[in-house]
């Protein structure tokens, strides 16, 4: 039996196995609006509606949509770094390093309401969370950088 912030999940007929597929699919299904839509224009009820729970549900397994948006931001800053490991092991020198941030930079283009951190739909994200949040992100990019 599952038991988050004191709700047994199993009581919605899904079981252990299917609490981390949920999540994933949120994780994957924010991942995308955000980049489409923004911070602001990604809404929990749409997200829900695309996964297929409710939004009860949505709550019980997240206590806010910024943490959601945490986990999606940790998920896709790893991703990035993946990338970039593995354009440098492939591509070694000056070459590697050339592509990885072509790479890097393409990416940004793409999808600048994930990226562009002087957006106001950004800011909007960052407003909202804990300062010991905000400087776990910072920190994190400077290890990584």
């Amino acid at each position: 039996m599952i038991l988050i912030r004191g709700t047994d999940l199993k009581a919605k007929n899904f079981t252990d196995e299917e609490i981390p597929l949920l999540k994933q699919k949120l994780r994957e299904s924010c991942a995308q609006s955000w980049k489409m839509k923004g911070y602001k224009l990604t809404s929990i009820d749409t997200l829900t509606n695309e996964v297929g729970i409710s939004t009860e549900f949505f709550y019980r397994l997240y206590k806010s949509k910024e943490e959601l948006f945490l986990e999606v931001l940790s998920m896709i800053q790893n991703q990035l770094k993946e990338q970039w490991h593995s354009m440098i092991k492939t591509n070694s020198g000056v070459e590697g390093f050339k592509r990885a941030m072509n790479g890097l930079f393409e990416e940004y283009v793409k999808h600048p309401t994930l990226y562009n951190f002087n957006n106001p739909d950004y800011h909007l994200f960052l407003k909202k969370l804990p300062k010991e949040k905000i400087e776990s992100l910072r920190e994190n990019d400077k290890k990584f950088f």
